[in-house]
């Protein structure tokens, strides 16, 4: 039997867990789970809660996601693409940038014959080329396992948000309880970047993220729509 009274609390406005359950479960009636829908479009919070609570539940076998859940976790899976493709493309333009540049600048403006070629100048040059200790290559080239959270302006954790090293393809995403675990850098110099649909990314050094138990995103302002009347 379907549930047919009102979803929200009389005093508060606020979605009552139980029929935020039964919205998850396919026992509202189509009305309600359509005015449950339009109330989490608006409250990313809640909206966050109620996916973490479908995990919760698919624990349990519950039947099949809403359709609004499944539009979620399509675009929680589709962000650690986005991320991917955006820093991809970042790192190829700045490639691109950086080889005409280098090119421009090394472009000799006249061509000397050889014989007029300062080659006793050039000495100083290579005799005052230096070559990386072992040991300096080897600390650069080591890594550690950043382990962070990830929460919400109510200190609640972000299921599926994604944390992306910034300038590579290298990134993850959290579980239900936010928690993230990235391979970088050892010397900590490595910027992260936060996203989440509906909030503000953020970026972070990894020496900081993994001296901060946690980091909080901000939620984005709702867009305000403008009607004409005619």
């Amino acid at each position: 039997m379907k549930l047919t009274a009102t979803p929200f609390d009389p005093q508060t406005g606020e979605l009552l867990p139980v029929y935020r359950d039964a919205y998850l479960r396919g026992d509202l009636a189509r009305a309600s789970a359509q005015a449950i829908e339009a109330y989490l479009h608006r409250d990313a919070g809640q909206a966050h809660t109620t996916v973490t609570r479908w995990h919760q539940l698919q624990a349990d076998g519950a039947p099949a996601a809403p359709s609004w859940v499944r539009q979620q976790l399509t675009f929680i899976r589709e962000q650690p693409q986005r991320f991917r493709r955006r820093a991809l493309s970042l790192v190829t333009v700045g490639a691109l940038l950086a080889g005409v540049s280098m090119a421009a600048t090394n472009r000799p403006s006249a061509v000397l014959p050889i014989s007029k070629l300062p080659v006793a100048s050039a000495l100083p040059a290579v005799a005052s080329l230096e070559v990386a200790a072992p040991s300096e290559i080897a600390a650069a080239s080591r890594t550690v396992v950043l382990r962070g959270r990830i929460l919400n302006e109510k200190g609640q954790p972000l299921a599926g948000a994604t944390v992306l090293r910034k300038g590579t393809a290298q990134g993850t995403s959290t579980d239900a309880q936010g928690n993230y675990s990235l391979r970088v850098p050892a010397d900590g110099l490595a910027t992260l970047q936060y996203g989440y649909g509906g909030y503000h990314e953020q970026e972070v050094l990894a020496s900081q993220a993994a001296a901060a138990p946690a980091v909080t995103l901000q939620p984005k302002a709702p867009k305000r729509h403008r009607w004409l009347f005619f």
